[in-house]
């Protein structure tokens, strides 16, 4: 039988919390797993805060370089009334082979003992899968504890009811999710994984390729990275509202004529040229269209066919970039924001119309499989002034449905549409200072309590909360390190102004002396 580490004092605040009373000084950090025994068994509680019982008197502390301590045990008091601590706990629940994780709703009566939870009873009650198992998602330890208590995720539910990875600049966001993705690419999980990369962070996932992890049998993972030139969306694949986005400052008359052009061409593989072409019909048909057509026709000539994602044949193949045991990373850093958007609206209602045409047997482009799309600086495309904003906020609420999952990256959440948000039922939350920030995770994600909040800015580089469907309870982690290199280090600019000075030190003085010569010569 374990030793109990402290004992029941009574209720706090709210029905789910109560108090106890321990000597510990070192263990019962907050955010520690700690249980009490419910019929056999063990209910599961987080320590959310934790007192000094008594204080020492402030007169016993105006000497810094006397110890209370020695004040205590001069005057002959029990100074063992001054290492007691008041904690409060939260109860979470205990996990039941037929009934899943239940919380009992059954505080512990006073008096009852507390035990400090073991890493197999805190497995057991807070992970819905266990490290290499099939769907699990190994992404970190436990933040509180010595020994390393594996947190594991439920990659079923992370795809299909969608995730987010929200913290400030430099905390790790990008190296966690380059994380996930190699637990997707593992052989218990085979995802097929696409990744809109605006920062050209995540190239270095192609070393997995050559790990021994990653291999099982015949099964080994490819991870395919497609840059500026490669990345081709075929004009006719544009919405008419996606066509107007992309030309500036058009007329009303230019709209009216540029839709009746559209909707002539609706249903065809149709070009940039045969849009002009018959923008040039009605030119010279009617006079009173002829500037508003030729400024459409100047606009398409500028603005369409000079953007490089835009082509009028070549096409990117769904199934090219999307295949179970492949990540394929499209690279936008050479791409304008407009270009961007427009990428990723195109791309991610075709994924969700190539389900959708499976699933119902329909005909059409299709996907026999579920895929999962990672969106870096998700707030570029799901503000509500976003092009993408209106495919993203479908397959949020509705991709579930024909296995379309998403995970938004950023570092900016109040600018994320909380509508969007609130889609996310798996949360990563890392640091995070920003108040208006903080507001929007709160208001957007029900699961986290006041206290959790309340630790955000307190987290460090690599340290998260993980919160929603695919684990049973919040906890706090510490990532797990990367098998592949991180793409995304921030620069060390001290070191290469010196490395730059090193090696351009000897070219000045040669420089010099000959732009004296020359001075002189002329």
């Amino acid at each position: 039988m374990p030793t109990p580490i402290g004992l029941v004092k009574g209720p706090a605040e709210t029905p789910l919390d109560f108090k106890f009373i321990t000597p510990d000084k070192t263990k019962l950090k907050v955010g520690e797993f700690v249980y009490y025994d419910l019929n056999g068994k063990k209910v599961l509680c987080r320590v959310v805060k934790r007192y000094p019982l008594r204080l020492y008197p402030d007169l016993y502390l105006s000497k810094p370089t006397v110890s209370p301590e020695r004040i205590v045990n001069a005057l002959g008091i029990n100074a063992k009334e001054f290492e007691l601590f008041e904690v409060r706990a939260t109860i979470m629940g205990y996990y039941d082979p037929n009934l899943g994780f239940v919380n009992p709703r059954i505080p512990p009566k006073p008096g009852q003992p507390i035990y400090l939870a073991e890493a197999e009873t805190i497995q057991e009650a807070l992970m819905k899968k266990r490290p290499g198992e099939i769907g699990s998602m190994h992404i970190g330890y436990l933040l509180n504890r010595d020994e390393d208590v594996p947190v594991v995720l439920d990659a079923a539910l992370v795809t299909s009811e969608h995730m987010c990875i929200l913290a400030s600049t430099g905390s790790g966001k990008s190296y966690l999710a380059g994380v996930v993705v190699e637990e997707l690419l593992k052989p218990y999980n085979c995802g097929a994984v696409l990744i809109l990369d605006p920062h050209g962070e995540y190239h270095t996932l192609k070393e997995l390729e050559g790990l021994e992890e990653f291999r099982r049998g015949d099964y080994s993972p490819k991870v395919k990275v497609l840059g500026k030139g490669e990345i081709k969306i075929r004009v006719c694949e544009l919405d008419y509202d996606e066509l107007v986005t992309l030309l500036p400052r058009l007329t009303d008359k230019m709209e009216a004529l540029l839709n009746e052009v559209y909707r002539e061409l609706s249903g065809k593989l149709w070009t940039s040229e045969d849009l002009i072409e018959k923008l040039e019909e009605i030119a010279q048909e009617d006079s009173n269209y002829r500037s508003s057509a030729y400024g459409l026709i100047w606009r398409i000539r500028r603005f369409v066919q000079s953007t490089s994602v835009l082509d009028d044949y070549e096409h990117i193949e769904l199934k090219e970039i999307l295949k179970p045991g492949q990540a394929t990373v499209l690279q936008l850093t050479e791409m304008e924001e407009i270009e961007q958007q427009i990428l990723a609206c195109v791309l991610l209602k075709r994924i969700l119309n190539a389900r959708i045409n499976y699933e119902k047997g329909r005909n059409g482009e299709k996907l026999e499989y579920p895929v999962f799309v990672i969106i870096e600086e998700a707030h570029r495309f799901a503000s509500r002034d976003a092009r993408s904003y209106p495919v993203l906020k479908t397959i949020l609420a509705e991709g579930r449905k024909f296995g379309v999952g998403v995970c938004l990256i950023s570092q900016r959440p109040a600018k994320i549409d909380s509508d969007i948000l609130s889609q996310c039922m798996t949360h990563i939350i890392m640091r995070i200072v920003n108040p208006a920030d903080q507001e929007n995770i709160r208001n957007s994600i029900e699961s986290l309590g006041k206290e959790m909040i309340e630790e955000l800015p307190g987290l460090t580089k690599g340290q998260a909360l993980v919160a929603g469907v695919s684990i049973n309870a919040p906890v706090l982690i510490r990532v797990r390190k990367r098998l592949t290199s991180h793409g995304g280090t921030s620069k060390d600019a001290p070191m290469e102004w010196i490395s730059w000075r090193e090696r351009n030190k000897e070219e000045k003085p040669v420089l010099k002396a000959r732009q004296r010569r020359l001075f002189w010569e002329e």
